[in-house]
């Protein structure tokens, strides 16, 4: 009889772990929602528990230089399904039309009036104005859809200001760099700026150390992972790595929601290292900067997140799948429920009107920007 029932309180134990594996708990803590979410997808009523990619259309590939990648930097897609990419080594910026026709080029180098510098990032403005980060001029140019230059706006008075999000009124988020008192360290300060590149309001601080070459400093870069995104209200999804949680501000910079997921860590091993290492440019001559680079034993919970335009969210973890180059995306509703998990080698980067964004590496190893239709179950 005692046998029996050390079975039964097993199987209950088991059966306990696996729901609480799949629980999802919301509560109210100080007036701020948070969604806690276990390791497996809920189906939630009017969202989809499966999700799969079709490819239709590729583009970057063949011999022609103005229309093929050398590495592709970010790249935005217009409401009539244009395709604007930034090829980050080439500096041109090339548009291509929603069937994947090579349009034009926009940009050249230099200093003057729709001239670029450094380009490192592109966005849209609601009116499909082309805003280009322009890091050696520090300024941000604007152009028309069609390549006609505009205007610049002045980044002179920051140290560095980088990865910039529009949101729908010109707003933007963006990373700005700054030195700690003593220049032993820098840091970034995640903050919000107006049309005019004001700032209005602080997220986040990110310090990290200043590897000067032969000082044996090192910096850990996946540390320093964080993601941010404005859904279409124009809140603010802010995520850092030290643990799998997503905050939501409002535009106002009020912490209203919070997303968690239990999640199982993943190993950092040797050949990980190497790939990462095999990415950073040495671009001083004379100075080994890979020498300058350390890494934890675990890869933080994500790499980073988007929003599609129905309020979903997109997280690409570090688990990753049988196939070279596969990662897991967990999927949550718009209320921060995890509803869906899906394994993809492609680097996605957008989901809007039902379409999904992602760069590819060719066997060939070229870079190719790819379409895909988003099925859903």
């Amino acid at each position: 009889m005692k046998k029996r029932v050390l079975i039964v309180i097993a199987i209950l134990a088991v059966f306990l772990f696996f729901r609480l594996a799949l629980a999802q708990k919301v509560k109210t803590v100080d007036g701020i929602t948070v969604v806690s979410n276990g390791k497996k997808p809920v189906p939630v009523k009017g969202q989809p528990a499966k999700i799969k990619l079709a490819e239709e259309l590729t583009i970057g590939g063949g011999s022609n230089p103005d229309q093929a990648f050398s590495q592709v930097g970010t790249f935005v897609v217009d409401e009539g399904g244009s395709i604007l990419a930034l090829d980050f080594k080439d500096q041109k910026i090339k548009v291509f039309d929603s069937t994947g026709k090579f349009l034009r080029l926009i940009g050249k180098p230099g200093q003057g009036p729709g001239e670029l510098g450094m380009a490192s990032g592109i966005q849209l403005m609601t009116d499909n104005t082309l805003v280009v980060e322009d890091a050696t001029n520090r300024r941000l140019a604007l152009f028309k859809p069609t390549g006609e230059f505009l205007k610049n706006i002045s980044m002179a008075d920051k140290l560095g200001l980088v990865n910039i999000l529009l949101d729908g009124k010109g707003n933007a988020m963006g990373r700005e760099m700054g030195l700690v008192e003593g220049n032993a360290k820098m840091f970034f300060e995640i903050k919000k700026f107006d049309p005019d590149l004001k700032p209005l309001f602080t997220l986040d601080k990110i310090e990290f150390p200043i590897p000067v070459p032969g000082s044996g400093t090192k910096i850990n870069i996946l540390e320093m992972i964080s993601a941010y995104q404005f859904d279409p209200a124009g809140n603010i999804y802010y995520g850092r790595n030290a643990d799998y949680e997503i905050k939501i501000y409002s535009p106002e910079g009020k912490h209203i929601r919070t997303i968690q997921k239990e999640y199982d860590r993943v190993k950092v091993t040797q050949t990980d290292i190497d790939e990462m290492l095999e990415r950073i440019p040495n671009a001083t001559p004379g100075v080994n900067i890979k020498e300058m680079f350390s890494f934890p034993e675990y890869f933080p919970p994500f790499q980073f997140f988007l929003l599609d335009d129905q309020g979903r969210l997109y997280v690409r973890t570090f688990t990753k799948g049988k196939a070279k180059g596969e990662y897991e995306i967990d999927v949550f509703d718009p209320e921060g429920k995890f509803i869906a998990q899906f394994i993809t080698k492609s680097d996605l980067r957008l989901w809007k009107a039902g379409k999904a964004y992602g760069i590819e590496e060719t066997d060939e190893g070229y870079q190719v920007i790819k379409r895909y239709a988003v099925l859903t179950e």
